[in-house]
């Protein structure tokens, strides 16, 4: 049995890393270093999240948001 208790913010917080890691993953993102990686989205979730702290997603799309961060922070590493 899971007896791990999480929180809204918790799974505010998967749900971005989640969505940033499959974009990653769509845009070829690897470093060469997957332990790396992984962390550097995590980094990126927690940002997303921070930023996005007091947004009404009801009046803003999730969906272009995190896309829109995730390609910008793509095209920091990539280069």
């Amino acid at each position: 049995m899971n007896t791990l208790q999480h929180t809204v913010e918790d799974y505010k917080l998967f749900e971005a890393i989640a969505d940033i890691a499959f974009i990653a993953g769509q845009k070829g993102f690897f470093s060469g270093d997957s332990r790396e990686d992984i962390a550097e989205i995590i980094r990126w979730g927690k940002e997303f999240e921070a930023i996005h702290e007091d947004t009404d997603w009801d009046e803003v799309d999730y969906t272009a948001a995190v896309e829109a961060f995730a390609a910008n922070k793509l095209r920091i590493d990539l280069h």
